[in-house]
């Protein structure tokens, strides 16, 4: 806040508009911080987690999660198979997103509930990669979202087709994936259809973003636009795999960033280099450009974009982490709770699937993102 010091009513006037303002917009988070913050200590410890991954079988892996605040969850699953255990988890992550849905309000509580669709939008994507690629082996695991949006996705794995498909959607995914339908039929890339539901979900967070006060907008940019950075990055090297070409490649990135320029000549230029790992020396400076050197040496030894990829996750981890240093009385501890929360039920359904592929401890803590 600036402070003017002349004596004069216009002056005060402004200053004490500027506190309101700031009053105002915490009052919209001020008891979904207190609930987050009495939650924050359920959060597992990377000590934790990783006594977690050394557990001997699926059913220690289970049962030290009994002393955990997934107790409740799992002890209403009706099997401990992996679909089941999934399922619990991703239930206590969307409980936790309901929380905060219900103690926040106005402009704040438009915003978790945009960002919140991200799990609507994935539910949508699984069912979209498995009737593109024809790999149905099983429905999908949902978040269990439905009865908040209202959106019935139920049956679309019986579609006939992904114009069948499209058609059984309600709006806004209707609309959106119609507009881009002629060309997926022509082209039968899945990723057209998953660029263009993006587009959408994102730039719809973006507006409520932009709608927030000052700071928050501030605080909730770095993350978000941090995020979306990371998404435009990881899009950039997974079509330079697949050979998509620069030109068409363009289409698909998100037109939001943080602090990644994508109309820089370095950009250009890593769009048409000749793998992952000139892709990534091309790139201009930056935070992400530095942590992606550093898994080089992993990739080619892997042939496989999943260091890179996990190195970007890595980094906003840490992003996340330093958001929430001291527990600031501010939207961004109730976002990073909520980040910390989905990769925590990430790395628990992880874990759980090491368990029963009976993957060693070491194997594990390859795929786990502490």
């Amino acid at each position: 806040m600036t402070y003017n010091y002349q004596n004069n009513s216009d002056t005060f006037i402004i200053i004490h508009l500027n506190i309101e303002g700031e009053r105002m917009s915490v009052s919209g988070y001020a008891y979904s911080y207190a609930r987050v913050m009495s939650r924050m200590s359920d959060i597992l410890s990377e000590g934790r987690l990783k006594d977690l991954m050394v557990m001997g079988t699926k059913d220690d892996f289970i049962s030290s999660l009994m002393d955990t605040t997934y107790k409740e969850k799992l002890t209403k699953a009706p099997s401990t198979d992996l679909r089941n255990i999934e399922l619990a988890l991703k239930g206590e992550l969307i409980d936790q997103y309901l929380m905060v849905l219900r103690s926040t309000r106005g402009k704040v509580n438009a915003f978790f509930e945009e960002h919140f669709r991200r799990f609507e939008v994935k539910n949508l994507k699984a069912v979209i990669i498995a009737k593109a690629t024809g790999a149905i082996t099983e429905e999908p695991l949902f978040f269990p979202v439905e009865d908040f949006f209202g959106r019935n996705m139920g049956g679309l794995m019986d579609a006939d087709s992904m114009k069948d498909l499209i058609m059984r959607l309600e709006n806004p995914y209707k609309r959106v994936l119609e507009a881009v339908l002629l060309e997926y039929e022509a082209r039968k890339k899945a990723l057209i259809l998953e660029s263009a539901l993006y587009q959408d979900l994102c730039g719809a967070i973006w507006a409520r973003m932009t709608g927030l006060g000052p700071k928050d907008r501030a605080i909730v940019r770095k993350i978000i636009g941090t995020e979306f950075d990371i998404i435009n990055i990881t899009t950039l090297l997974r079509c330079r795999a697949a050979g998509i070409e620069a030109a068409e490649m363009t289409k698909y990135f998100l037109p939001y960033s943080y602090s990644f320029d994508f109309n820089t000549d370095n950009v250009n230029a890593s769009m048409s280099a000749e793998d992952a790992s000139t892709v990534v020396q091309l790139l201009p400076p930056s935070a992400y450009k530095e942590v992606l050197m550093g898994a080089i040496s992993e990739y080619e030894e892997e042939k496989s974009l999943i260091p890179f990829e996990r190195a970007l996750r890595n980094l906003f981890s840490d992003t996340i982490k330093n958001t929430l240093r001291g527990a600031p009385i501010n939207i961004g501890t109730i976002i990073g709770f909520l980040y910390l929360k989905e990769l925590e039920i990430k790395n628990l359904c992880s874990i759980s699937v090491c368990k029963e592929n009976d993957l060693s401890a070491e194997e594990t803590m390859g795929i786990v993102m502490l």
